[in-house]
């Protein structure tokens, strides 16, 4: 026997509404509790959105709320609102975005929450400013955006036989009183984000990139370097002090450089010491030792170069540091050394100590010839002795301090282009007393 088990439509509809409305009563139960102490979805203080938050929540993600300042080229630092000084009233936002969804009677207040979770809603931002903590920041933007004009300048690398323009950069200044302002502006307006672009002036740099292009100095002339006694610390000082004046000065078409009127007397108050220099025949303590060096060397780097030598003086005795005939000595107001630019373009001098050796280096257009220094020993001048009496040595005993011999010196410059001789010229002749050799006696 088969049994047929028959449904009565009326009650299979009857369970499905029962069903369907319990789970809506649970559904909106449910969304009654969750949202008791909750903001509905779709409510904005700025940028942030507070729906789904707790009185708690709105209080933690708003002191951790980010402002971000736009400051020059774009360069940006964020702090929160905290770190700033925006002071929130944490209650008063809570309640004002809580009551959005709200105003209306069951069920019109669902089809507001649809609208205001699709369309959203912006509640005012409610604050005070810690004048203390907002005045610390403006300090702190000031520090990070406040710089310096730099002008345009030529670079040397580290081998020094290449030069490099590095473009300016604009300085900036920012306005503090009118940051104030913009951000009173920005808090009272809902609808902008929380970004400030910080206001400033731009100082511009005195020297461009393109006057100095225009300069045309674009390759290595020459270039002579000299060695020195590292151990004699205060001639050492005096060299590297001389040599920095010096680096990076730009010499025009036309212009006459000077060292004693670019140098001055060399004085302790300009951060000389005193080093050995040549007064008469003898080496002697004098402010300044050790320039010497520096007009030798830039007076060999000048020669290579092919500049117009106006002014030069030789030593009375030979220098450790260079060949007879190509040093140079000047002295405050007696002797000096003049070189001329003598081409079209511009020529930048830079300078180098490095170790025990003084270099200098002549950048400017491309040079057309090739200079060779040559130099011809014409006499050679004995050193003569001297005795001298030593109370500190024994009776009898003898001590010997060698001299060197004088010499009389002509120095020719050879000038070619490529491989062919185009002149050749007789720069200088030069005599050099000798260096006595003194024999110390015990008496």
């Amino acid at each position: 026997m088969v049994m047929v088990l028959v449904l009565d439509p009326r009650k299979s509809s009857k369970r499905y509404f029962i069903l369907s409305f319990s789970l809506l009563i649970l559904l909106l139960l449910t969304d009654c509790l969750y949202y008791q102490q909750r903001i509905y979805p779709g409510v904005y203080i700025k940028n942030i959105h507070l729906g789904q938050k707790t009185p708690r929540e709105v209080e933690m993600i708003l002191r951790n709320a980010d402002l971000t300042f736009i400051g020059p080229e774009s360069r940006a630092i964020t702090a929160t609102l905290e770190e700033t000084g925006i002071v929130l009233d944490y209650e008063d936002i809570f309640s004002t975005g809580y009551i959005h969804g709200r105003q209306g009677k069951w069920p019109r207040n669902y089809y507001d929450r649809l609208i205001i979770a699709k369309e959203g809603v912006l509640i005012p931002f409610r604050y005070w400013v810690d004048d203390r903590k907002f005045s610390q920041v403006i300090s702190y933007l000031e520090k990070a955006f406040n710089s310096e004009a730099e002008d345009a300048h030529f670079c040397i690398n580290s081998s020094g036989n290449e030069v490099k323009l590095i473009p300016e950069k604009n300085g900036y200044r920012i306005k503090g009183e009118k940051l104030a302002r913009l951000l009173e502006q920005n808090l009272s307006c809902p609808d902008l984000p929380l970004m400030i672009k910080i206001p400033y002036e731009i100082i511009p740099p005195k020297i461009t990139a393109l006057s100095l292009k225009e300069k045309g100095i674009v390759t290595l002339m020459s270039s002579f370097s000299t060695s020195f006694d590292s151990k004699n610390t205060d001639r050492v000082h005096n060299i590297k002090l001389a040599a920095s004046l010096l680096d990076n000065y730009i010499l025009a078409p036309g212009e006459v450089l000077s060292l004693n009127a670019f140098f001055g007397d060399t004085t302790a108050e300009k951060g000389y010491r005193k080093a050995p220099i040549i007064v008469g025949n003898q080496l002697v303590p004098g402010f300044g030792g050790g320039l010497c060096q520096i007009s030798t060397t830039l007076y060999n780097t000048a020669l290579l170069a092919n500049l117009e030598i106006i002014e030069r003086h030789h030593h009375r005795l030979t220098v450790p540091y260079i060949d007879p005939g190509k040093d140079a000595t000047i002295s405050y107001n007696t002797r000096d050394l003049k070189l001329r630019n003598n081409k079209e373009h511009y020529i930048l001098i830079s300078t180098r100590v490095e170790g025990d050796t003084l270099t200098f280096s002549f950048f400017g257009g491309q040079m057309k010839e090739r200079v060779e220094i040559n130099t011809k020993t014409l006499a050679v001048f004995e050193s003569p002795v001297e005795y001298q009496t030593n109370p500190e040595l024994p009776p009898g005993q003898e001590e010997i301090i060698e001299g060197a011999p004088g010499c009389r010196v002509e120095v020719w410059k050879l000038i070619y282009e490529g491989e062919k001789l185009k002149s050749k010229e007789k720069i200088s002749e030069d005599s050099y007393l000798p260096y006595p050799t003194i024999i110390q006696r015990g008496i």
